[in-house]
């Protein structure tokens, strides 16, 4: 017979079945590990029931139907991922959704019954972020100032790195650490920081360029030696100069007066002409660019020669007689390392010895000589100048006629004038004249003239004065006397 039933019967008929068939796939679908913790944007697979006793695809006969059911979801379910197609399995891109929990759903329907919910936490990490900050340039073997790293999203911290070693302050864990270059290094460092503290999110990583400047360089590209002249006093030097490397500019110190160091396009020069003597060691400083670089040298000024009478005053324009030693004349010399006299008269000589000229000798010609002293060596052309006017010795010639100079005359007769030449002298003295006869002297000639009042044989002597050397000449004067004649007796 046929049982009748009501539609509140049926129903609970219906709910009883439904909870037999589903019990088995409700339980296995709580076998999970709760919550997942992915990373922002990831895409992950999710499945139920693909273990023993149901196959890959599922319970047969079951379909699922899955969700996200936290708000602020913005990614995609992409289904039917199990090896035949079915949607036991699928997968769940994440894409932009942003960090939070969020819960995954289920929903088993077999035979027209749906089971309850299973569910998923689902952890969302932010995405870790790094930011390395800002380049900076810094001077080789010097340190950097404090980085300015920072770590974002789900990142706890940060390690530093560096592509050419080197070593972090305090230590390559520190955000704000600083970095010291490998000593002697210079370039573009790259410094690499990657997040740490994130898992299961891949790291992230941000670089930064320091370029390490090279210490500046000076070498010097004149000549060899150049930086160590020694000169004459106003003459210019050769010039010295150098080059530079990354210095924007350069100073000079301990120059001589005359002399300047200027710096431009790479390079230093010095140049001039000293006005001063001395000793001079220069300092070069370069400016800018890195380190504390700096470049020596010396410039050695000599004076010009000096000369200066060191013998009595006059000594140097000396008048002397023929055959008489000169007053030796003397000269201090500076800075000369010889000296050439010339102008000497014959019989006088100059030498130098130990800094000091000396002109000595006898001159054995007469005339006025002017002698040069010019020195030799050092800086300069400098002499000095002197005479010596040698005197000939006093000469006297009898300029009356042959035989005057020996008359024989009666007294009280005038003789015949006598005259001598005289060089050399400024006067003369003349004896042995008879009374009423004289000598004189005048314009370099001597005149004996007069009446002798007594008779005799006289020898007169004329003596020049005032010259050089001992010079005389004699003579002769005979006066006889008038005759005594008897009176005249006669017979």
């Amino acid at each position: 017979m046929t049982k009748s039933y009501t539609m509140k019967q049926l129903n609970f008929i219906l709910l009883i079945l439904c909870l037999g068939l589903t019990s088995k796939t409700l339980i296995g679908q709580t076998l999970t590990n709760q919550p997942q913790i992915i990373c922002q944007g990831e895409t992950r697979p999710y499945r139920v029931d693909w273990q023993a006793p149901d196959g890959p695809d599922g319970t047969p006969g079951s379909t699922y139907a899955w969700s996200v059911i936290t708000a602020g979801f913005v990614g995609n379910i992409v289904p039917n991922q199990s090896p035949n197609g079915f949607n036991n399995h699928i997968l769940i891109n994440w894409g932009a959704t942003p960090p939070g929990l969020y819960q995954v759903q289920v929903i088993e329907t077999s035979n027209g019954c749906p089971s309850a919910p299973v569910t998923l936490d689902v952890q969302i990490l932010a995405t870790p972020t790094a930011n390395a900050g800002v380049p900076q340039t810094i001077c080789q073997d010097a340190t950097t100032t404090a980085l300015t790293g920072t770590v974002g999203g789900s990142a706890t911290g940060g390690t530093w790195s560096s592509s050419v070693g080197g070593t972090f302050s305090p230590n390559a864990n520190t955000l704000n650490a600083t970095w010291t270059p490998p000593v002697g290094y210079n370039g573009v460092a790259t410094l690499t920081l990657t997040t740490t503290g994130m898992a299961p999110c891949a790291a992230a990583t941000s670089t930064v360029d320091i370029t390490v400047t090279p210490n500046n360089t000076i070498v010097l590209s004149s000549a060899v030696g150049t930086d160590a002249q020694t000169i004459c006093i106003n003459t210019p030097i050769v010039d010295i100069t150098y080059t530079v490397t990354g210095a924007t500019g350069a100073t000079v110190t301990g120059l001589p007066a005359g002399v300047s160091g200027v710096y431009a396009g790479g390079v230093v020069t010095i140049s001039g002409t000293p006005t001063v003597s001395g000793t001079f060691n220069y300092d070069i400083t370069l400016t800018g660019g890195c380190g504390t670089v700096t470049e020596s040298g010396s410039i050695t000024v000599t004076p010009d020669n000096t000369i200066s009478l060191t013998s009595a005053a006059g000594t140097n324009a000396q008048s002397i007689c023929i055959n008489t030693s000169l007053v030796d004349i003397t000269y201090a010399v500076t800075g000369a390392t010889g000296a050439t006299v010339t102008g000497l008269p014959t019989g006088v000589t100059g030498n130098f010895a130990g800094g000091v000229v000396t002109i000595s000798g006898t001159p054995t010609v007469s005339g006025t000589f002017n002698y040069t002293v010019t020195l030799t060596g050092g800086c300069g052309t400098v002499t000095a100048t002197g005479s010596i006017t040698v005197t000939p010795s006093s000469s006297i010639t009898l300029s009356s006629a042959v035989g005057t100079d020996a008359q024989t005359i009666c007294i009280n007769t005038p003789i015949v004038d006598i005259t001598y030449t005289v060089s050399g002298a400024t006067g003369a003295t003349i004896t042995g004249l008879p009374a009423g006869v004289t000598g004189s002297y005048a314009g370099g000639v001597v005149t004996i003239t007069g009446t002798p009042t007594v008779s005799g044989n006289l020898t007169y002597t004329i003596t020049p004065t005032g010259g050089c050397g001992v010079v005389s000449a004699n003579g002769d004067i005979n006066v006889n006397p008038t005759p005594v004649t008897s009176p005249i007796y006669h017979d």
